[in-house]
């Protein structure tokens, strides 16, 4: 028998075409559903949909205000997202066991339900089967029927914990099945699938040839010692899997919409056409918060995961206390709890009859378990990223419900306006502090007379600085900050090692005398600091040749990040012709991209520069070699895209110039 959502039914307007209808089988979410219905409610404490109950970190708005005001948000970014930001979720992933190269596969897309429906309609068709988990998330129904194909529903195990049934994926693997897709951690059920399933999953995608495509939205907020083991970890089946991360529930930023997707070259290709034809991009203010997170965000992660952690014990509790209502597993990751509701409660075995009268009669929203696929009926979904208040509130009502007590409408009360934010500084006293600043720095700079790396560019600056760093900092007392300098205020803090929080209390005092003891006290050792030096408007690189002069400058490819950026990207060109021109009269070395032809240009004009390109990098009878001024090593580690290729090689070069013996420089390559 055919399985289908509940939804509000669609009425035709007089006059629409036939063909105008909506593909069989693509509904209204039943979450959504159930959220429209509970917003016409007054006084509705809602456990429904899926969003934190915190608001997106004040630096990430702060880093946005900043960009906005710059005129960086108001053009397309290139189709797959901005260089930067991916070379950031590249950085990432590297540090979860995954190598991904940005120039190719990483996509940026409009939150990770976009990145699943796009992945779909680049691979199944009409006549193709999809298998789903179930229960699985509801609205993975409407992306599979969107693209013809027909999803086939495959039963967790309820008494593992909702882990999956290798046995069942294998039972239902047909000819017409071309997918599978999953949500891990899952979403209802909070479970994370267990290292030897995902694996025995795998294998049986491998021989049927299936695509694996795996929804890791929840990664973050894990509850055991033990994490998700992604898909794409296990490298025999690599070239088999899409992974979908999304910036919303991490970072609460879910009205941002902005998520992204790794996959193998030729697979992210086929995505890309789909995701330029349903959205051309996503939107680059929202790419520009993405950077922030992954920059400034950590910290946000961890306390956000210990709040939910505790509201889930307490969401834990109140079930506890309904022992003759609810059966539950307990939920180790996501913030969602999915208890069963017991047979001799009515309505058990209708979760959408059960679901509504809740919201009738108790003022509570819940998302009935049929929503989540057939193994979800007789569950309710329970969402426990509402603050604690909410959550009692709901709790007290479902008590009240199921004792058979009339639950009181309760209106809410008006939502208080937030503080306006704090005043800014006036023009004149904002220009001192920066100068101020200013002349720290370079005092600084002339007392202590490091060894300074400056990297310029638009390309793979990131990978680079993580290179670098990795090479210098086993031989050298060396500093790297991870953030650009794009700012006149930027490159002084960096070079000073000093953050600022102008919108707290005491935070800019606090922060110019740290200023002043780094300038003139402080005597921690530092050979070497690695600086990135953005130049967006004319100007800006005098401005930061005014501070510092490199010792070293690199300089990656010069390429657009924006659709239509020509006339930014010739001031980008005439800024670091000047920064090459600075180096070069104060006899610094100068590393420039060769495979960039205006790089290579402006190398003509000013003898003495070196040029790393792709073309260095060989493979001789299966063995990679780096070929620097005649000299070749071998190298022994990972190389994945151009980006990591040109950081080993800018790597050995700026190690040869700091003095780095060869040995040195072959133990780090043959890692």
């Amino acid at each position: 028998m055919a399985f289908h959502l509940p939804t509000f039914r669609v009425v035709r307007s007089s006059g629409l075409p036939a063909h105008a209808e909506p593909r069989a089988g693509v509904e209204l979410s039943p979450i959504k559903d159930i959220e429209l219905r509970a917003s016409r409610i007054p006084g509705v404490v809602s456990l429904a949909q899926g969003i934190p109950s915190f608001d997106t970190p004040l630096p990430i708005k702060r880093y946005i205000q900043q960009k906005i005001a710059e005129g960086v948000c108001a053009k397309y970014s290139v189709a797959p997202g901005l260089p930067e930001l991916r070379e950031l979720i590249s950085e990432t992933l590297v540090r979860e066991g995954m190598q991904y190269d940005p120039d190719g596969e990483i996509l940026v897309t409009c939150g990770a339900i976009e990145a699943i429906t796009a992945t779909l309609l680049a691979t199944v068709g009409p006549g193709d089967d999809v298998l789903l988990a179930s229960p699985t998330y509801a609205s993975y129904l409407p992306a599979v029927r969107l693209t013809g194909a027909v999803p086939r529903f495959v039963a967790l195990d309820e008494d593992a914990n909702f882990d999956l049934d290798t046995d069942a994926i294998a039972d239902a693997v047909t000819r017409r099945t071309r997918a599978i897709l999953l949500c891990n951690p899952n979403n209802p059920t909070g479970t994370i699938f267990s290292t030897e399933q995902m694996a025995r999953m795998l294998e049986i995608a491998a021989r049927h040839d299936l695509l694996v495509i795996t929804d890791e939205v929840y990664k973050d907020f894990v509850y055991t010692d033990t994490g998700p083991a992604n898909a794409a970890s296990f490298p025999q089946h690599r070239d088999r899997v899409v992974s979908i991360w999304s910036f919303s529930k991490a970072y609460a930023m879910t009205g941002w919409r902005v998520g992204f997707l790794a996959a193998p070259r030729a697979r992210v290709a086929s995505i890309l056409k789909v995701h330029d034809a349903l959205v051309t991009c996503a939107p680059v203010v929202s790419q520009h918060a993405a950077v922030a997170a992954l920059q400034l965000g950590a910290p946000f992660i961890e306390q956000f995961r210990r709040e939910f952690r505790a509201r889930r014990d307490r969401i834990i509790e109140r079930l506890d206390r309904l022992p003759h209502i609810f059966d539950y597993q307990r939920p180790n990751a996501s913030y969602f709890v999915f208890p069963r509701v017991k047979d001799t409660v009515p309505l058990a075995r209708d979760s959408r009859r059960l679901a509504s009268d809740l919201l009738e009669r108790a003022h509570v929203a819940v998302v009935p378990g049929i929503a989540f696929g057939p193994t979800g009926e007789a569950h309710l979904r329970l969402c426990y990223a509402r603050t604690p208040e909410e959550i009692d509130a709901a709790c007290d009502r479902l008590e009240d419900y199921f004792a058979g007590r009339s639950a009181q409408t309760h209106v809410q009360a008006p939502a208080v306006p937030p503080a306006a934010p704090a005043r800014p500084p006036r023009g004149r006293v904002r220009q001192a502090g920066v100068r101020s600043l200013q002349r720290l720095a370079r005092v600084y700079l002339k007392r202590r007379r490091p060894r300074i790396v400056a990297i310029a560019g638009t390309r793979g600056k990131t990978v680079m600085k993580r290179v670098l760093t990795e090479l210098l900092s086993a031989h050298l007392h060396m500093r790297a900050n991870p953030l650009s300098y794009n700012t006149e205020v930027g490159l002084p803090l960096a070079v000073l090692n000093v953050s600022m929080n102008t919108r707290r209390p005491g935070s800019v005092a606090a922060a110019f005398v740290r200023a002043l003891w780094t300038a003139l006290v402080s005597r921690a050792p530092l050979d070497v600091l690695v600086l990135e030096l953005g130049a967006r408007r004319r100007g800006d690189m005098g401005e930061h040749l005014r501070i510092v002069r490199p010792d070293v400058a690199v300089v990656t490819g010069l390429e657009p990040s924006f659709s239509e950026e020509q006339q930014a990207l010739a001031v980008l060109r005439a800024e670091i012709a000047q920064l090459c021109d600075a180096v070069h009269h104060s006899h610094g070395h100068l590393l420039l991209c060769g495979d960039d032809p205006s790089l290579e240009t402006l190398a003509g004009d000013l003898p003495g520069v070196a040029l790393f390109a792709k073309s260095h990098m060989r493979s001789d009878a299966g063995e990679l070699q780096l070929n620097i001024d005649g000299t070749a090593y071998r190298v022994g580690r990972e190389v994945v895209g151009d980006s990591s290729g040109y950081a080993l090689e800018v790597a050995v070069r700026v190690g040869k110039i700091l003095d780095l013996g060869d040995v040195d420089i072959e133990q780090f390559l043959a890692k």
